[in-house]
């Protein structure tokens, strides 16, 4: 069932008090919230937000303009508005036969939509459906975040992981335009259109690529105006060569440590060690930061799924102790992160952002900023979304409770906003 344009309707099944004229239902005002954006740190109280068409057309303190007597107003009094939240790091359609069905997917998207993710990156699966599911959420055929997603370039040998194929049935893993096998021989022009042409926002680079390679994707997807993203560390590339090529986000914390070993010691993955042993031993190079500095590159952590499979896995336990400091010293050395959670959503973004906060020692600001307008910077959307400004896209989050006293309070939901539509 598609959500209710009719603010009238709404404030029924809501129980808002205050609806006012019942004309204009393209046009609404939230009053009496206190905003909280990246530019907004600790908040403006008692503001109103007038949305017109799905987007926010103005914002002004209340009572200090005159609202038409056409305009809806709810009245949102001590509540806290936000930028919706972006997940920069989901798996939506690697198994679409299996466990990313539509009827499971569906029903995980309307979750996150309801819990207050308005955006969301899949990075890396079967485009043919994320073509699909884009293109309906975007047209409110069905209760979901907006989707970007990504077409996958990765050197030859990857293509024999399994994942490859369920995310290519009907086709060939390494020759579908969005899983695409590249060497230094390959015809990049045509590879990267291809790749555009299956709707990507961006390419995302993924195993067995020497540097020479990672630049010519970069230089010809930046010619044809798509984003490159990449796992931080390619085998053949370290997390430098990334950065200095151009890419825009790079993924997953521990990799940065790939900038100065070749290889992980044995001696990590099955002995017991103490704080003072992972201070000593884990420092993320200080030349690849200030590279992420100078490039503005975005550091997808993936925290949260790192700290789960080290509790699961004994032999992976020494990746928290790893994933906590890297991203905390990225953090300290003033780089923005973004929040992805590559769980196959299990946990919804939210439990990155407590991780965040909890174990790599960010701000509740700063995790909230990276939530929103550093998930906009990653995706390329920041013009159109991640912060509350006239002009942009109303996707919002109306909250019961304070963020920035704690960063659970981001779970007390009262209502969602995305494009304009409002879903309780």
């Amino acid at each position: 069932m598609k959500p209710t344009h009719f603010i009238t309707a709404l404030a029924f099944c809501l129980g808002f008090t205050t609806i006012q004229a019942q004309t204009a239902f393209d046009t609404y005002a939230v009053t009496g919230v206190t905003l909280i954006d990246a530019n907004h740190i600790p908040g403006l109280a008692h503001q109103t937000v007038v949305i017109r068409n799905g987007k926010v057309e103005k914002v002004f303190p209340d009572n200090t303009q005159a609202l038409p007597d056409s305009v809806s107003i709810i009245r949102a009094t001590g509540k806290y508005l936000i930028p919706g939240l972006i997940d920069t790091h989901v798996h939506m359609a690697t198994d679409p036969s299996g466990t990313d069905n539509r009827a499971n997917t569906l029903r995980v998207l309307e979750a996150m939509l309801r819990s207050g993710i308005t955006t969301v990156r899949d990075m890396a699966g079967d485009a043919r459906i994320l073509a699909g599911l884009a293109r309906d959420a975007r047209t409110g055929d069905i209760l979901s975040p907006n989707i970007y997603y990504s077409a996958l370039m990765a050197g030859p040998e990857f293509f024999a992981d399994p994942r490859t194929h369920s995310s290519t049935a009907g086709g060939v893993a390494g020759e579908m335009p969005y899983m695409r096998a590249v060497t230094p021989t390959t015809d990049f022009i045509r590879a990267v259109a291809e790749a555009k042409g299956t709707g990507a926002t961006g390419i995302k680079l993924y195993a067995d690529l020497d540097p020479g390679t990672v630049g010519k994707i970069v230089t010809e997807a930046k010619r044809q105006g798509l984003l490159v993203w990449g796992h931080a560390w390619l085998q053949r590339s370290k997390p430098s060569d990334l950065i200095t090529a151009g890419v825009s986000s790079i993924s997953h914390a521990p990799l940065l440590l790939y900038e100065t070993m070749d290889s992980i010691p044995a001696a990590w993955r099955h002995g017991h060690y103490d704080d003072k042993f992972w201070d000593d031993h884990i420092h993320a190079d200080p030349a690849m930061l200030a590279g992420m500095k100078t490039h503005h590159t975005v550091l997808d952590a993936t925290m949260l799924t790192y700290e789960r499979l080290g509790a699961e896995d004994s032999s992976r336990r020494y990746v928290i102790p790893v994933v906590r400091r890297l991203t905390s010293q990225v953090y300290k050395a003033g780089i923005a992160i973004c929040t992805g959670t590559d769980d196959d959503q299990e946990v919804f973004v939210q439990g990155e952002m407590e991780a965040l906060v909890k174990d790599a020692g960010l701000s509740n600001a700063d995790v909230l900023i990276a939530a929103t307008r550093n998930g906009a910077l990653a995706l390329g959307i920041e013009s159109t979304t991640g912060t509350i400004e006239a002009g942009k896209t109303a996707d919002l989050v109306v909250l019961d409770s304070n963020p920035l006293d704690d960063i659970d309070n981001v779970k007390s939901v009262y209502l969602v906003i995305k494009a304009g539509k409002i879903f309780k």
